[in-house]
């Protein structure tokens, strides 16, 4: 069996966090990518924390257990078990640990160069223990040995080097990147919180402004959500719904109020749908496509119905423009979009433009113009070289 032994990063009684979620947070999908079938924690107590741990750990269908001292670990960790240790604090790179401690017994190391002044702890002359390692389950055995107050994560440390542990040398430069790094205290996680949010759930690009703006409405409220997972699909599905609602109050005639319902419920079902990204990062999870797929064809199908009101547009001609503007928005959105196009796959800002159009009075005249300039463009304008 592989088990993994992590520790509660605490400053001031309250867990070290980054991107709303405690370091052991992080260390457990570590943990359950490396295939970990038992999570132990080291814990002076129980608390919150603790039981977000147990939840996220025994939803994955791995076993979890909280101990407060060294002497129970044996009663948890076999001589035949894989243990993988980390180290308090420790944001180690998921699929690296599998590349290299995944197989084969090792302690992860950096260049004590650089890595020292860092808090990693050095282990000889030149080299600093990375804060990951992996070594028999008998290795805990050897920590009666030590006095009862002693450490026992420093304490596997020791008896793995001890032992001879082959050491598995860290890229350096991950440390300057954020791919590695330890987390000792809140204001380290806060250096690193943009970096590894931009790596996990990159920003929007700027012809994108309604994405960019719902990206960072989504970042500004994860420290008080991450921890809610019922928030995020309660937000994405409360403005998707938002959103529909809007288009049938204006197939009822209601045409600006509902162009702003769907403008407003299309942002706020972008920002939930980011929040459950930001919720995700790091666990190894793939995004919720087929959700998209059908929110997506939801809100155009949103943008025809507000256009076919028979109460505000008589024939054919308005729904048929609704069509090929929303056929310009799903090509602007193509990998391979050209640059004067690509805005228009933004759908907040679409349904935002179209609603002060329809303030006055040019709904139609605009979703033409957008549509055909959006076709022009895609036709005409050179393509970009892959």
């Amino acid at each position: 069996m592989r088990v993994a032994l992590m520790a509660i990063t605490d400053e001031g009684g309250e867990p070290v966090k980054l991107g709303g979620r405690p370091i052991a947070w992080h260390q457990l999908q570590a943990a359950l990518a490396l295939g970990c079938e038992r999570i132990v924690c080291l814990a002076e107590g129980p608390g919150a924390t603790l039981g977000a741990l147990q939840r996220e750990a025994e939803g994955r269908d791995a076993r979890f257990s909280a101990v407060s001292h060294a002497r129970a670990l044996s009663g948890l960790i076999s001589a035949a078990d894989t243990l993988f240790v980390f180290a308090p604090g420790i944001l180690p790179d998921r699929e690296w640990l599998n590349q290299a401690l995944g197989a084969r017994a090792g302690i992860a190391s950096l260049p004590a160069e650089g890595a020292v002044e860092r808090g990693f702890e050095r282990i000889d002359r030149d080299r600093a223990w990375g804060g990951v390692l992996a070594t028999r389950g008998d290795a805990v055995e050897a920590l009666t040995l030590l006095p009862p107050d002693a450490d026992p994560i420093a304490g596997l440390l020791r008896i793995a080097l001890q032992r001879g542990g082959r050491c598995v040398e860290v890229p350096e430069r991950w440390l300057d990147e954020g791919r590695w790094a330890l987390l000792g205290d809140s204001g380290a996680a806060q250096r690193m919180e943009m970096a590894w949010q931009s790596r996990h759930v990159p920003t929007p690009a700027i012809d994108r402004p309604g994405e960019m703006l719902a990206h960072f409405l989504a970042r500004s409220v994860l420290p008080r959500t991450a921890d809610r997972p019922a928030v995020a699909p309660s937000i994405a599905i409360g403005g998707a719904t938002l959103a529909v609602a809007g288009g049938i109050a204006g197939y009822l005639g209601m045409t600006v109020g509902g162009l702003a319902a769907l403008a407003f419920g299309t942002l706020a079902s972008e920002v939930g749908e980011r929040l459950g990204r930001f919720a995700r990062a790091g666990a190894g999870k793939e995004p919720r496509r087929r959700y998209i797929e059908l929110r997506d064809a939801a809100l155009d199908l949103s943008l025809v119905a507000v256009a076919a009101s028979p109460q505000e547009f008589a024939g054919w001609h308005a729904p048929f423009v609704a069509l090929v503007l929303v056929g310009a928005i799903r090509l602007a959105r193509e990998e391979g979009a050209q640059k004067p196009i690509r805005p228009l796959g933004d759908r907040i800002l679409v349904f935002s433009v179209l609603f002060l159009a329809a303030v006055g009075q040019g709904f139609v005249p605009a979703m033409a113009a957008v549509g055909l300039a959006a076709l022009a463009a895609r036709i005409f304008w050179p393509r970009p070289r892959s």
